[in-house]
């Protein structure tokens, strides 16, 4: 140990919580993570901690970080809050090992915590949801990521809402992609996201500790209605949970001081980050994500291991089309198993923050055998922000680095803006359902220039058609006179 660079980042403590009794705040429960991260230390770190780190979540909190650190007795510290976005654990992690091995931070505590069961139950009874005092100027010190909206009113209006709009969408151009009938498809799909829960069984801080039958996860019923097509419930995130994490991250200077035995020590090797073309209109196609490979590959590239050569691999999981994507993107083997959780389904999908529930297993599990590593990654968005990180139960040769290829992505081709066209050819759809049935069509159209159209349609006969056939390549009119293009077979 004495050669190792003192300002070597190392996670030194890790803890994960659910609570299914509905009574949940998001600041206290994150404050008992933390405690729990603090404690898993086995050591004297709490007065060592300089910054306390929170996942943004959706709650009202302006400085949680600050409230945070007052719970925890730790005095006048840095803080710090993300924006939203799926990949913003590991993008913070990153900076904040960055800062660490740049000797600008001694130790930092990372935080998250939503809330959304209790919240869901609290309005339904109609009680009022509880909110810690804040003071009326309170803001961190550091706020991370970008301040920028993922999709713009244009989409919006068309229907790209939420997030399992579009990703249903683009799983529909990929089973087009890969020529797979329907009912082909969502049993492959349905037997990867079994895959998932077989892991979440094993998983000691998953929300659902079962394995799921995948013939169970593909039928249709009350309790699996259809969100998106080809969706049901079971294949998207389970965001009604109220779960909360932390971590400690320092340096070896710290952790050898605070008496942190080295059996608790695990090394972040390197990480990246990009985003895709920002704007849905921009990407050449619906169903890839340049970001994602590069950003993925030069984290592997700079930790100087493959992704087959990774012993542990969690593959940001909201819908299947996002893992198919990464396994495709960045060449992994399909019949390898791509969560350590068991995803946003059956782990819990706590929106912004999963990932941190990641990084804590991940933790868990790299404490349990020498030269064991792992390969993390998070998405945000539409496909629109990647991270990724690698760590590993031993030192790295190279000392921590973390590097964008944004210039890259950004280099790469992008579509003309859609003008007036009146036809074109469908390239990916979906249809939404509420509880009651069919709602709404959501057609993605290519016209003859290239230019990507989103248009949508309420009449029955077409939602019946997109749900029964594969009319992706379909040649079809686009009425531009409506306030959103309308699609017409």
């Amino acid at each position: 140990m004495t050669s190792l660079d003192p300002r070597t980042p190392v996670l030194i403590g890790a803890a994960q919580l659910n609570d299914r009794g509905g009574e949940n705040e998001p600041v206290e429960f994150m404050v008992r993570a933390a405690e729990g991260a603090l404690a898993d230390c086995g050591g004297d770190i709490r007065s060592q901690v300089q910054s306390v780190r929170v996942i943004k979540g959706i709650w009202r909190y302006s400085d949680p970080g600050a409230l945070v650190a007052k719970r925890l007795g730790l005095g006048e510290v840095h803080t710090g809050l993300t924006r939203i976005g799926g990949n913003g654990v590991y993008d913070l992690t990153n900076e904040t090992a960055t800062e660490i091995q740049q000797g600008q931070l001694g130790a930092a505590l990372i935080c998250s915590a939503e809330v959304l069961r209790t919240v869901r139950a609290k309005k339904a009874a109609g009680h009022e949801v509880l909110r810690l005092d804040e003071a009326a100027d309170a803001e961190p010190a550091t706020v991370y990521g970008k301040d920028r909206s993922i999709t713009s009113p244009v989409e919006e209006a068309a229907g790209l809402t939420t997030a399992v709009n579009f990703y249903a969408a683009a799983e529909t151009a990929l089973r087009h992609r890969l020529g797979e009938p329907a009912q082909e498809h969502l049993s492959r799909i349905a037997t990867l996201w079994a895959g998932a829960s077989a892991v979440a069984r094993n998983n000691p801080s998953a929300w659902i500790q079962a394995s799921q039958d995948p013939e169970a996860l593909a039928s249709i019923h009350a309790k699996n209605r259809m969100v998106a097509a080809p969706y049901p419930k079971m294949l998207t995130a389970n965001i009604n949970v109220d779960q909360a994490a932390a971590v400690v991250m320092c340096s070896v200077e710290v952790a050898e001081a605070a008496g942190i035995s080295r059996d608790r020590w695990v090394f972040p090797w390197s990480g990246s980050g990009a985003s895709d073309h920002w704007s849905l209109f921009e990407r050449y196609r619906f169903d890839g994500s340049p970001a994602m490979r590069l950003s993925g590959q030069t984290a592997l590239g700079l930790a100087g291991v493959g992704a087959d050569e990774v012993d542990l691999l969690d593959l940001y999981s909201c819908f299947p089309v996002a893992v198919q994507l990464a396994q495709e993107e960045l060449g992994i083997d399909p019949g390898r198993p791509f969560t350590i959780t068991g995803g946003l389904t059956f782990a819990g999908g706590p929106l912004n923050s999963y990932c941190l529930h990641a990084l804590a297993r991940s933790i868990e599990l790299l404490r349990e055998s020498s030269g064991t590593t792992a390969l993390l990654t998070g998405n945000g968005g539409y496909f629109t922000k990647h991270s990724a990180m690698v760590l590993g139960s031993d030192p790295s040769e190279a000392p921590f680095r973390a590097e964008s290829p944004q210039a890259e992505v950004d280099a790469l081709p992008s579509r003309p803006m859609p003008g007036t066209a009146s036809e074109g050819q469908i390239e990916a759809y979906t249809v939404t359902y509420n509880r009651e049935g069919p709602d709404r069509a959501i057609v993605a159209v290519l016209d003859s220039d290239g230019a990507r159209h989103l248009t949508n349609s309420r009449d029955e006969a077409l939602m019946i058609a997109l749900g029964s056939n594969d009319l992706c390549e379909t040649r079809v009119q686009i009425d531009q006179s409506t306030e959103v293009p309308t699609v017409h077979v």
